[in-house]
């Protein structure tokens, strides 16, 4: 309120200023000035409320996916965490689709996709979660109960993590999209597209396109795996027998997983009190392989930049001396290369 004020007040003075005659408080020139400033400041509000609301970097909800919509882009929605489960029983006993499971720990509902007979004492199956959203994923073991009792089934578990599930994107995930889509056009199958096209697959997590990298039709794709720091091979097929044979065939196309860059960090540093030595290094680990992620694909990791990653990590006063791969000089990577950190030493300041 003091701010529209003193907009309206700004507004007043610079009209009175082209006024010959009697502007003083009460008199006719002044109340009329005034209406005006008030109007004026809030047609400004108006606008620039408005406005907001048709960029996509201000505005939010429905708006933002009007935006969106704008460029042929529309929100992510949630999506249904699915995945296998081992179940045992008699040997016979009738696995019904649309059996429910249970994750104890979050008392979240999975339907059985598929019917099954118990041969050798157990079987898989595949589930589904009964709600879009992360609420489906879960580590090993957690789905270890049955919705109620079944004939001849008596133990069920998930041998292996669920991590599928997503939440429907939230409006800082659609508007980072949409920016990188405006930034990045995607056209002509250029570089973008292949990108694209290589996250679509499940668990890979970044892309990064090489296009003509050994002349006219050739391309090469970096693919980095969900959880996991080498890609496995079965990813590496995936993404490319999927480009090849559905995408585009003209091509020769290489894919490839990132390879990590270890790098030892070591620094003469005085930790804050509110952290012990061991504490000190986990929180500058994951702080530093965050930063090295999103530098992933670049040619070069700037010294000066991981020195203030450091300094702001949050568990640090005052450091000197940091030595990155035993000097101080910037990082030299090829576009296939992602850094982690694989040893931190802190020495007294």
């Amino acid at each position: 309120m003091a701010e529209q004020e003193e907009r309206i007040n700004k507004k007043i003075e610079d009209m009175i200023e082209m006024i010959s005659y009697n502007t003083s408080k009460g008199s006719f020139a002044r109340d009329i000035t005034s209406a005006t400033a008030i109007e004026l400041v809030k047609e400004e509000d108006d606008y620039k409320g408005q406005l907001d609301t048709r960029l996509i970097s201000t505005a939010t909800g429905t708006d933002l996916d009007i935006c969106g919509a704008d460029k042929a882009l529309i929100r992510q929605e949630a999506i249904k965490a699915t995945g296998e489960v081992k179940i045992t029983g008699v040997n016979g006993s009738i696995i019904k689709k649309g059996y429910i499971v249970i994750n104890s720990s979050t008392a979240t509902e999975y339907e059985v996709l598929e019917e099954k007979i118990i041969e050798n004492i157990s079987t898989t199956v595949k589930i589904e979660c009964r709600k879009a959203g992360i609420i489906g994923n879960c580590e090993v073991g957690q789905i270890n109960k049955f919705g109620e009792e079944y004939i001849g089934l008596s133990r069920v578990e998930n041998l292996k993590n669920i991590t599928n599930g997503k939440n429907t994107e939230t409006d800082d995930e659609f508007r980072t999209r949409a920016e990188d889509y405006i930034q990045n056009p995607r056209i002509s199958w250029n570089q973008y597209v292949f990108e694209d096209k290589a996250k679509e697959i499940l668990g890979v997590e970044n892309a990064h396109c090489i296009p003509r990298w050994k002349g006219a039709g050739t391309v090469r794709l970096i693919i980095t795996e969900k959880d996991k720091e080498v890609v496995s091979a079965d990813t590496i097929s995936k993404v490319k027998s999927y480009i090849e044979n559905e995408i585009i065939s003209d091509i020769n196309l290489t894919v490839e997983g990132v390879e990590i860059n270890s790098v030892d960090i070591s620094m003469k540093a005085t930790i804050s009190s509110d952290f012990n030595e061991e504490a000190a290094k986990t929180r500058l680990i994951e702080k530093l392989n965050e930063f090295f992620f999103k530098n992933l694909f670049q040619q070069k990791i700037y010294y000066f930049d991981i020195v203030e990653t450091i300094q702001h990590a949050g568990c640090i006063i005052k450091i000197g001396d940091v030595m990155v791969a035993r000097n101080r000089n910037d990082i030299i990577l090829n576009e296939n290369r992602l850094c982690k950190v694989n040893t931190i030493t802190i020495n007294s300041l």
